[in-house]
């Protein structure tokens, strides 16, 4: 795109559009703005994290009664959890699990009761695996979506990502659709598909990926709150690529993520400084293991 130069370090913070805009007058005890109707382009806007996604705090893979109990219970801001399909009943249920895993003590309806009666206020982030998971669980959700405090982000991989992944992608029609016309306040995240082991792991993100997705944003004339879901053993290798996303998508935002043994072989903290420094530290989130976030932020912070 004419006007886009990659840049190795980006040191201030993109003033994206609300999208929780200025809350009323009387504040929850709990320390978050209320939910305003309408939504707001970046969660540092919400929570109290002084403008910095890094500050972020996440409760990952919530999806038994225990690990939901004990993500309400904590202190994290944003809990997320993933939606997959059982099918060993004659009409199949959106359940709480990641596949290849078809069984779970709570379905997504279990879970979003749960959530409502906490009345926390906490964020939460929904992972569909499926195209088939989709439009039941939309359904679902839809009964409890005006119930919930927090910011809600829809998650889905839309397209196939590098190192040729065997996952299919989430049905883009399908995915895109429903969440505009169903979830209109809802932060959509969208990603790509994913293939890391040490062995895999030779290429990022290329340009005609992130074109693609561009494209998307363009062609769906989405306008609600956007964050990308990248992983981040390959955004190291593809720094400038998701840099011109960002440019290409105003007021979007990454949402970068990485599984614990990826820091036994393909990443270390140095990767992680080097992805902080390159992008604006209102528009990236970490989604990754607390005791590596915690190392990130005294490394961070304390210089």
């Amino acid at each position: 795109m004419i006007g886009f130069q990659c840049s190795a370090t980006i040191s201030q913070p993109c003033i994206g559009r609300t999208l929780f805009p200025s809350a009323p007058t009387h504040q929850p005890s709990n320390g978050f703005h209320t939910r305003p109707a309408i939504p707001s382009s970046n969660l540092v806007e919400y929570f109290p994290v002084n403008g910095d996604g890094l500050r972020l705090s996440w409760a990952h893979a919530a999806n038994t009664r225990s690990k939901l109990t004990q993500a309400l219970r904590g202190d994290e801001l944003m809990i997320e959890a993933d939606v997959s399909l059982a099918e060993t009943t004659r009409y199949p249920v959106p359940i709480m699990a990641h596949p290849p895993l078809n069984m779970s003590d709570m379905t997504l309806e279990d879970w979003l009761v749960e959530v409502v009666r906490s009345n926390s206020g906490k964020g939460i982030k929904l992972d569909f695996k499926t195209t088939r998971v989709v439009e039941p669980a939309f359904r679902v959700l839809a009964r409890h979506v005006d119930y919930i405090k927090g910011p809600i982000i829809l998650n889905a991989d839309i397209l196939p990502g590098p190192n040729k992944p065997t996952t299919s992608p989430v049905d883009i029609w399908t995915f895109l659709i429903l969440c505009k016309t169903r979830f209109p306040k809802a932060i959509i995240s969208i990603g790509w598909t994913t293939l890391v082991d040490e062995m895999s792991v030779k290429t990022g993100y290329t340009r005609d990926m992130v074109d693609h997705m561009a494209s998307l944003v363009k062609e769906y004339n989405l306008s609600q709150p956007l964050t990308f879901a990248v992983n981040a053993s390959l955004l190291k290798y593809s720094i400038c690529e998701l840099q011109r996303l960002l440019f290409q998508v105003p007021n979007s935002t990454l949402t970068v993520w990485a599984h614990p043994h990826e820091f036994e072989s393909n990443l270390t903290l140095h990767d992680l400084m080097l992805i902080r420094k390159s992008f604006s530290m209102s528009s990236v989130f970490y989604d990754m293991p607390s005791d590596i976030l915690n190392q990130l932020r005294v490394e961070i912070y304390n210089n």
